[in-house]
């Protein structure tokens, strides 16, 4: 093995040391040259991989190091600073949608609350908010309500607050949501862990909708807050929503308020506050819950323990709904403000009401609201009562009602107007009158002759009242009042009803002008929503 290696060995020697003389020339110049290039690039020389690389190759490789690190230092300027207002992005996205930016927007997009309520909006500048808020870290409260959002604008900014962990307070509200927004609503509350108050009245929430709420009202557990008042929930949406009432356990405040809940509908509502313990206020009016509504109310309130605010305003609640309803409260003990106005109560439902409140020492209502209806002297004596035994408790309603209230509003009446309402009545001249009280004809009647002419005439005037109208007759003092007097009384009154009525008709005027002011106002916002929805549309095209 030695010896071939060593014959191999001197084969290769011996071909290599083969070739002409000028070869072996050219070969050293080359060599001379590799070494004085070698020698000048000493300094440059580094390994890599075990090998020897070149002055030259390193000048190239160092080149190529310095063109990616100007790169990247180029790369760092073009990008912009984090801006925790998303003002820029905003901008971005105006562009990109061709929108104009919203200069309200610019200037709040740094404070704690946006509110751009009235302000046409529309689905590609709500797109273009909804962007800016994904990388905004200042706002807590966005209102935009009122705004031509459309399906497609409250869409795109529920699917931002998906991911919003700032935002607590929302008001989509009058923005046409439909299904396709109750949809968002719905997938939003249930990723959403920040929001605990939403406002989305008035937005053709349908039955078909309550589907979607419900949902939401079910998996939601940090919402504390919604208004869902203004919408068109009827008797079918009722009974989807209120078995999700019933199971929530995060809303302290729910608005129903102004939809069609009724019947079946109703109960179904009434009936989810037997086992939510959760909500603090609940807002019912201006919907249909009648009796049988107010009949689940009432067995609900036995159980619940929780509830401390109701309005069953303008609800068609009669004098049985209201017993029923009172029921509940004999026996409730959260209750504090009770809410039962414009409803056809009569005098037993506010009785009933009343005495429920009275029989039950563990209640601790200190609002009771009764607007629009009246009540009797009996039902005021014990509405005093429970005044004395309960400092803290106010109760509102329209006054005394039938022949108590005319009597009582008799004994506040200027005794001489009464005086002239009987003239006025029985077609009789002032001297006519005058007459048949003075006996003598002396043109002059003393107290006592007043008085008996005014028993003798029928004339609704106590005492106290005829005292009264002599002192304020009798101008000279003497005890007697002459004809003169008399007249001059009935000259007061009469200016005084002429002065009354002028005011009155001028304050008819003043609301009329009101009203017509009002509706054009409304009219000329109407235009201006439909205006900027119009152009928000024509955007979109």
């Amino acid at each position: 093995m030695e010896e071939t290696s060593s014959a191999v060995a001197t084969t290769s020697s011996s071909s290599a040391g083969e070739g002409t003389d000028e070869q072996h020339q050219a070969g050293g110049a080359q060599a001379g040259a590799g070494m004085d290039t070698l020698s000048e690039g000493s300094e440059d020389e580094f390994e890599t991989d075990g090998k020897t690389s070149t002055g030259r190759e390193t000048e190239d490789d160092g080149q190529s190091s310095d063109d990616e690190i100007a790169s990247d230092e180029e790369s760092e300027e073009e990008k912009p600073p984090y801006d925790p207002s998303g003002r820029q992005t905003y901008r971005n996205a105006c562009r990109r949608l061709g929108v104009t930016p919203a200069a309200c927007f610019m200037k709040l997009c740094e404070s704690e609350e946006i509110d751009m309520g009235h302000y046409g909006v529309g689905p590609k500048g709500a797109t273009a908010i909804a962007v800016a808020m994904g990388s905004n870290t200042k706002v807590l409260r966005l209102l935009l309500n009122n705004n031509g959002l459309y399906e497609d604008g409250c869409q795109a900014i529920c699917k931002m607050m998906e991911d919003n962990c700032y935002i607590t307070h929302l008001d989509l509200s009058c923005n046409q949501m439909r299904a396709v927004g109750s949809m968002a609503a719905q997938k939003m509350l249930k990723n959403n862990n920040t929001l605990s108050d939403l406002t989305c009245s008035g937005n053709l929430f349908d039955d078909q909708c309550a589907t979607h709420w419900a949902g939401a009202i079910r998996t939601t557990l940090h919402l504390k807050k919604l208004d869902l008042s203004h919408n068109e929930f009827d008797e079918e949406g009722g009974k989807v929503l209120g078995p999700a009432i019933g199971d929530n356990e995060s809303l302290q405040e729910l608005s129903l308020r102004w939809n069609h809940l009724r019947l079946d509908g109703a109960v179904a509502i009434a009936m989810a506050m037997g086992s939510n313990q959760m909500l603090k206020v609940l807002d019912l009016a201006w919907n249909g819950f009648a009796n049988e509504g107010a009949a689940a109310m009432g067995e609900a309130l036995k159980s619940n323990s929780s509830l401390e605010v109701l309005d069953l305003s303008f609800n068609r609640i009669s004098e049985d709904g209201a017993k029923l309803l009172a029921k509940g409260i004999a026996v409730n003990e959260s209750l504090r403000v009770l809410r039962l106005g414009s409803n056809p109560l009569a005098t037993g439902g506010v009785s009933a009401i009343l005495q429920a409140i009275k029989s039950n020492s563990n209640n601790i209502i200190e609002e009771l609201r009764f607007d629009n209806i009246t009540i009797t002297r009996d039902l005021m004596d014990l509405l005093n009562e429970l005044k004395t035994s309960r400092p803290k408790f106010t109760v509102t309603h329209g006054g005394l009602g039938g022949a108590e209230a005319r009597q009582e509003n008799d004994k506040r009446k200027d005794p001489m107007v009464l005086v002239k309402q009987y003239i006025d009545r029985a077609n009789l001249r002032l001297v006519d009158f005058f007459n048949s009280i003075d006996k003598d004809k002396s043109m002059s009647v003393t107290k006592e002759e007043l008085e008996i002419g005014l028993e003798r005439a029928k004339v609704p005037m106590t005492k106290e009242q005829i005292r009264e109208l002599v002192t304020k007759l009798d101008k000279d003092g003497d005890g007697e009042i002459d004809y003169g007097e008399f007249v001059y009384g009935a000259q007061q009154v009469t200016q005084a009803e002429r002065e009354a009525k002028k005011k009155r008709n001028l304050e008819v005027k003043r609301r009329q002008q009101d009203e017509a002011n009002k509706s054009q106002v409304f009219k000329q916002q109407q235009e201006e929503a439909q205006t900027a929805a119009a152009s928000a549309k024509r955007t979109d095209a």
